[in-house]
């Protein structure tokens, strides 16, 4: 007996069963790409351990990072800090090696590899060589510690690219060249130490620009030429220190009276 009932009332079942095979589909796919998810969490965080033992193995002082190895992960060395997102992936966000005595270069450190790294402490080390202009790669850094080192050369270019950057120390080295005028793009700095090296020239007008620095060292150097005018606009400066120079002229009186800047 043909059905009364009209066709499209005849195909309900078969929508029924094409809805469940769909989420059946949608549940299969989303079961499958979870492994490749956490692969790829896996391989960031590989790829940020493989760069730092690269630069382990340049270094004089091997032994006094024997935690890093590659056979544990690098969220469990010595002087490193990750991140967890979501699925547990995991990213470097602080390289603390301050005070190990460690013996070698920066260049042969691929910064690039670390795009998360928010803290970089490397003071208080034997580091020596220049400070590479790779470091600009650093695009969420935070915090910059590389004083009380041998470094030498001159201070990158790039290092004014570090737009999130809110503490600086390069005091105590052997550093040489001018202060780059490109350090007034710095505007998120509160704290810059650059004495104890050889920089010569003038303090740059830039500086003016960094309007949240808090404390400013420039003192045992070689700068010449008077203290700018813009000094002035450093309304929350609390500490400047720039004796031991060769720093002619008069103390600028917008230098505690911004309004006079």
């Amino acid at each position: 007996m043909k059905s009364l009932l009209p066709s499209k009332f005849t195909t309900f079942p078969t929508l029924m069963m094409m809805m469940m095979v769909l989420s059946l589909l949608v549940l299969l796919f989303s079961n499958l790409c979870s492994p490749v998810f956490n692969m790829t969490a896996a391989s960031k965080i590989e790829s940020q351990g493989r760069a730092l033992l690269q630069w382990k193995a340049t270094l004089e002082t091997q032994e006094l990072l024997n935690t890093w190895t590659p056979k544990t992960s690098p969220c469990n060395w010595t002087g490193i800090t990750c991140r967890y997102n979501g699925r547990h992936m995991a990213t470097i966000t602080r390289v603390q090696l301050g005070g190990l005595g460690l013996e070698g270069k920066l260049v042969t450190l691929n910064f690039s590899a670390l795009p998360s790294l928010r803290v970089l402490q490397l003071n208080d080390n034997h580091l020596h060589g220049s400070i590479p202009a790779g470091i600009s790669a650093l695009s969420k850094l935070n915090i910059l510690y590389l004083s009380a080192n041998n470094l030498t050369g001159v201070i990158p270019l790039e290092l004014g690219n570090l737009a999130r950057l809110y503490t600086m120390w390069l005091h105590k080295n052997q550093i040489s060249g001018s202060i780059p005028p490109s350090f007034g793009k710095l505007l998120k700095l509160n704290s810059l130490a650059i004495s104890e090296n050889f920089l010569v020239g003038s303090i740059p007008l830039g500086l003016g620009n960094l309007t949240k620095l808090n404390s400013l060292y420039l003192w045992r150097n070689g700068l010449t030429g008077s203290i700018p005018r813009e000094i002035g606009n450093l309304v929350n400066l609390r500490d400047l220190e720039i004796s031991d120079n060769q720093i002619i002229g008069p103390i600028p009186h917008s230098i505690g009276n911004p309004d006079q800047a």
